[in-house]
């Protein structure tokens, strides 16, 4: 179908989507000399770069942790720093407090860690020190690297892999599940490996899946992550001046309806006033549903195209915020200090099995607010967040999407605040906002059914097949339109990967090189 154009602008790229993903390919493409436009439905970009002030207090509604800050090509190709984009780096990660008056707490140093788990169990530290310095190599050689390098067919990049030792045992764990890798190394403690598993469960990952090779980064990536001074949405500015700076231009309050076709090859964007705007190159960062099915429309996909986008899936799992505003102090009450240090404490299961039987009862949603928590207190380690004599509490749960919890908002954070209050001395709450998966699919139309990462993460819609073996490296079967959102390889969760392949990939075909001042 052929779509007839009228009322138009014309630019080298449209980019769909505002989001950190259409920041970053919008700012690099405008850095090497493009014309580009940006179209963003919301009043403002930045997406999951999330942060809202009320009277004071900064919320980070969604993204929070940053695990790849320090290594994103962007942070320094586009001079980030130079924008004002300022990280500030716990030094304890993550803490398990349990009632016995012991604690897990996992830092930036490897024998600090070692010496807490030891605490625990000798024989579980010595595990932690060989995995962990086995982790090391992986990473540095092939998981971060291939984030930022399109993916290879699978059983090309088994190969690829598997030429070297380290390679090779990356091969091996990455079939197995996070609960089969802790296995393998020789865990045994019901705490160290409840410990161990909560760091991919609090992102709603099912442990029993085989996405092993993903557990490096998760683990190891999440004791180095960050959080960005004065809230997330300083890296969404920090983007959007490098793209302005550039003179990239953005159109906000206005939603995309339509990518127009001419003899097959997409050429526009309409947007919901009716105005068109023409391209060289149109990048959606959006879902493969809007992209394709909504706004390409079904009709106009090719069979094959069509059929590989219709079965996307989405997270069983998401996550319920809340978020208090407290005047005066917020301390945990544990003899181990390490915790009040912690950029996030983990509230609720004491083994293993409580973890497992909690998770279970999220899947048949008859979970409680009182069973699991993940508390980070941002205004400790950056007092902007907060007024003065305030702290600001950051309080998460995984729960599966059910648009009835919106029915008891109230009731389930009331839940999630007891669990809070017998492990917290908690000042006058001043605020308190409630923050369902219903809210983050309204707020943001690409997370359907409040899906944080954009689609779920299966063997299936991973790696060459994110979002299916046709668009997995940033160019489609529709010439002209190409994607490069969080439902792309290599994901989600504010990595930096998605946008910066997405603007090598269309700076290529725009005949430009987008990464002339530095190369991952």
């Amino acid at each position: 179908m052929t779509a007839t154009v009228t009322k138009t602008d014309t630019y080298d790229a449209i980019v769909v989507g505002g989001g950190p993903n259409g920041l970053l390919c919008g700012a690099y493409l405008a850095k090497a000399g493009a014309k580009v436009l940006l179209v963003e439905r919301r009043h403002e970009t930045g997406g999951g770069l999330n942060t809202d002030e009320y009277y004071g207090f900064r919320l980070n509604l969604h993204a929070i942790y940053h695990m790849m800050s320090d290594v994103m090509p962007a942070y320094r190709d586009l001079a980030l720093p130079d924008f004002g984009l300022r990280y500030v780096y716990p030094r304890v990660s993550c803490a398990f407090p349990f009632d016995d008056g012991k604690a897990l707490c996992f830092t930036k140093d490897l024998d600090e860690t070692v010496a807490s788990i030891a605490t625990v169990s000798e024989h579980d530290a010595e595990c932690f020190r060989k995995m962990w310095i086995e982790f090391q190599p992986m990473l540095e050689q092939y998981i971060i690297p291939l984030t930022y390098r399109l993916p290879l067919p699978v059983v090309d990049q088994i190969v690829d892999i598997g030429r070297t030792e380290v390679g090779e045992r990356l091969n091996e764990i990455s079939e197995h599940s996070p609960i089969e890798v802790i296995d393998e190394y020789g865990f045994t403690d019901p705490r160290v490996r409840m410990a161990l598993l909560s760091v991919p469960g609090m992102w709603g990952f099912h442990l029993e899946d085989p996405l092993g090779y993903l557990y490096p980064i998760y683990l190891c990536r999440m004791t180095q992550a960050g959080l960005v001074k004065g809230g997330s949405h300083r890296l969404s500015s920090a983007l959007y001046r490098v793209f302005t700076s550039n003179g990239g231009e953005i159109l906000d309050e206005s939603e995309v309806t339509r990518i127009h076709l001419d003899a097959g090859r997409a050429v526009a964007v309409e947007v919901a006033d009716g105005h068109v705007f023409r391209a060289d190159a149109i990048a959606s960062t959006l879902n493969p549903e809007q992209t394709f099915l909504q706004l390409v429309g079904a009709d106009n996909l090719p069979r094959d195209l069509r059929q590989a986008v219709e079965p996307w899936e989405w997270e069983e799992r998401t996550l319920f915020g809340l978020h208090l505003g407290v005047e005066g102090d917020a301390t945990f009450r544990h003899p181990e200090p390490r915790v009040n240090e912690a950029m996030i404490a983990f509230l609720g299961p004491e083994t293993e099995d409580d973890l497992h039987a909690h998770l279970a009862r999220v899947d048949a949603g008859t979970a409680g607010g009182d069973e699991w928590v993940h508390v980070t207190i941002p205004s400790r380690h950056d007092r902007s967040m907060a007024p003065p004599g305030h702290e600001i509490l950051r309080v998460e749960q995984v729960v599966r999407f059910d648009e009835d919890l919106d029915n008891n908002t109230r009731a389930f954070g009331d839940q999630c605040l007891g669990l809070v209050e017998r492990h917290v001395d908690l000042g006058r709450i001043v605020l308190r906002r409630e923050y369902p998966p219903t809210h983050i699919a309204e707020k943001l139309k690409t997370m359907k059914r409040g899906s944080i990462k954009h689609g779920s993460y299966t063997n299936l819609q991973m790696g060459f097949n994110r979002p299916n073996d046709m668009c997995s490296e940033v160019t489609t079967p529709i010439p002209g339109l190409f994607t490069c959102g969080a439902s792309n390889y290599a994901g989600g969760m504010i990595i930096g990967g998605p946008g910066y392949l997405g603007a090598k990939v269309v700076g290529e075909a725009l005949g430009l090189d987008v990464t002339a001042t530095g190369e991952n």
